[in-house]
């Protein structure tokens, strides 16, 4: 009996997803018919809801890391590979998408990192490599971890900048957590990387802190005043 009443009910959800999408759907719906495909005989809206409880949002319950997943009751390796494929897959959409777009503007600038770092809640450097006319050659991930300006080396960013044809570069990292505030210390190195590269025949055309939906370029704030850069 209970297995026909999750039946009937999953059946219903699919047919609503079908017609509609997810529009009109709570987030705890979204991911109890996510779970359909991970936990084919439970009753996945009472799991989902307990995520939500534990992690906060749906898009917390995508960030979190499998092992973290998996210390829910009837949370499988199955379900939380699942779930984290699924940010997995938006990750690389939106990365097989950001080659060729048009950087030109600050505020293009900041739209095409945040979407980049939406799902990231490690700290990554990445640098967006131009070509003359600000069009993006490729993006790549400089370093993971704990990234500030520091860790950047100018040997790391001429090897990217070289391997893709580019003399432009735009840097980007993020603070998962806190706020997109500019700190001295990335101030700083960013000011003593300018001039370096310039040498090397590469324009750092940019550096942006990403928080969230929050994004701050540091061009823009004015740290590359009287760098030659404009």
């Amino acid at each position: 009996m209970a297995d026909s009443v999750h039946s009937g009910h999953r059946a219903r959800m699919r047919k609503r997803y079908l017609e509609t999408g997810f529009t009109g759907f709570q987030p705890h719906e979204v991911l109890e018919m996510l779970l359909y495909y991970g936990i084919p005989r439970r009753d996945t809206n009472e799991i989902a809801h307990r995520l939500l409880e534990r992690f906060g949002s749906l898009h917390d319950v995508l960030c979190a890391a499998p092992e973290s997943l998996m210390q829910e009751p009837y949370i499988s390796e199955n379900a939380a590979v699942l779930i984290t494929m699924f940010r997995s897959v938006l990750q690389y959409d939106a990365a097989s998408k950001s080659v060729g777009v048009l950087l030109d503007s600050y505020a293009k600038v900041c739209k095409y990192f945040t979407d980049l770092y939406l799902f990231d809640e490690r700290e990554v450097i990445r640098a967006a490599l131009l070509d003359e006319r600000l069009h993006v050659l490729r993006c790549e991930t400089v370093s993971e971890g704990h990234p500030t300006a520091a860790q950047m080396t100018v040997r790391q960013l001429t090897e990217l900048a070289y391997r893709a044809n580019s003399n432009t570069i735009i840097l980007a990292h993020n603070h998962p957590r806190g706020s997109a505030r500019l700190s001295g210390d990335d101030i700083a190195a960013t000011r003593h990387l300018v001039p370096i590269l310039l040498q090397c025949g590469i324009t750092l055309a940019d550096h942006v802190v990403v928080c969230g939906e929050t994004a701050i370029s540091m061009r823009e704030q004015g740290v590359f005043m009287g760098l030659d850069i404009e």
